[in-house]
């Protein structure tokens, strides 16, 4: 199973960010859901429980055979691909992906297309990076890039 902790970068520090990638992953992964750190609320934003729903239930969902959702929490599960748990917390959404690695590029490619701003942190695996390449200067920024 692979873990996954997503934040949504505030816009007007993203271009901050990058080629930084390695300095907010040490600062995320770290981060407590209990007792958020201010440094988390001071550069990512909360996490819209309708903007998840329209990308997890009205993208996502429809490549999967079962979707459940309750409050903050999604399950969605494939037979071939395998099974997704998602949950929301205010900074960061959780994801569990349990199977094939294109459970994980389905969440992702879900929510970049509603965002841009997406962040993701396995520390399992001491992997991080953008859900979506950023675009600064009419240069594609994928230094520092690992999900993908």
């Amino acid at each position: 199973m692979r873990t996954y902790d997503i934040y949504k970068v505030k816009k007007r520090y993203q271009s901050f960010i990058l080629g930084r990638e390695g300095l907010l992953y040490n600062l995320l992964k770290d981060y407590e859901q209990q007792q958020p750190l201010q440094e988390v609320k001071y550069l990512c934003d909360e996490i819209e429980e309708s903007t998840i729903d329209q990308a997890i239930l009205g993208n996502l969902g429809k490549s999967f055979t079962k979707v459940e959702s309750d409050d903050g929490e999604y399950r969605l599960s494939h037979p071939m691909k395998g099974s997704i748990h998602i949950s929301l917390t205010p900074y960061s959404l959780q994801a569990y992906c349990d199977g094939s690695r294109m459970l994980d590029l389905d969440l992702f490619v879900a929510l970049s297309g509603s965002e841009d701003r997406f962040f993701a942190v396995m520390d399992e695996r001491g992997e991080w990076g953008w859900l979506k390449p950023i675009k600064q200067d009419n240069r594609l920024m994928t230094e520092g890039t690992i999900l993908f």
